[in-house]
């Protein structure tokens, strides 16, 4: 007799801690590699917790707010208590733009991401003050759609960014929970870290890399 199929809803809910693993993740390498990660595609950049974290077992749940939530001592006595991170505030710093974010970690969707505004050059001289001109109705509105639709497509653009960042980011970190080194590597330096003990981190370092850049079978 064959066993009953699992329904997507089923085959979603077993698989909710591995968004809250990529959170912790990320906040143990931002610390060890002093908020400087990198991809493949997109070189190094920053990436640091910060504004809102929280933190739960399902019952009960730590809520830390500040600039650096994942230093308070409270963050890491809640990692020993069980917990673990069901959102994180990041803040982003990628090419020449700054933002911040949170992530959610059993949807792995992200929210309350704003745009850079944008700036003009440091050599660019400002605009020269034009004498008030008369426009018809028409034309103002024109303008104001036509800027109204360049900012909706520069968030657009912006947004594809710091996902495709991220999805990056969650193909890394499955290379290397899938692989040998996280419980040869990663889970003991998680835990030394959790217990504020020292990590070796070149150790750290080269085992991760490895598994990253070992080419999938198949």
């Amino acid at each position: 007799m064959s066993a009953a199929p699992i329904h997507l809803a089923d085959r979603i809910e077993l698989r909710r801690f591995v968004g809250r693993e990529l959170l912790l993740w990320l906040w143990l390498e931002t610390e060890l590699f002093e908020a400087t990660l990198s991809t493949k595609e997109h070189g190094q950049f920053g990436l640091w917790l910060e504004g809102r974290l929280v933190l739960d077992e399902g019952k009960e749940s730590t809520v830390i707010k500040g600039s650096a939530p994942g230093m308070h001592r409270e963050a890491k006595e809640a990692l020993l208590r069980g917990k673990t991170p069901e959102r994180a505030g990041l803040h982003l710093s990628f090419g020449d733009h700054e933002c911040t974010l949170t992530l959610r970690g059993e949807t792995l969707a992200f929210a309350g991401l704003v745009p850079p505004r944008k700036t003009r050059e440091a050599d660019e001289p400002p605009p020269l003050a034009a004498p008030p001109v008369r426009r018809k109705k028409k034309r103002d509105d024109a303008a104001t759609n036509d800027l109204a639709h360049e900012s909706f497509y520069d968030r657009m653009h912006f947004a594809r960014d710091v996902e495709a960042l991220t999805t990056a980011l969650y193909r890394d970190f499955l290379a290397v929970r899938l692989s040998p080194a996280w419980d040869a590597h990663v889970a003991p330096a998680l835990a030394a870290w959790v217990a504020g003990e020292d990590v070796d981190v070149e150790r750290y370092r080269a085992a991760r890399d490895k598994a990253i850049a070992r080419k999938p079978r198949g």
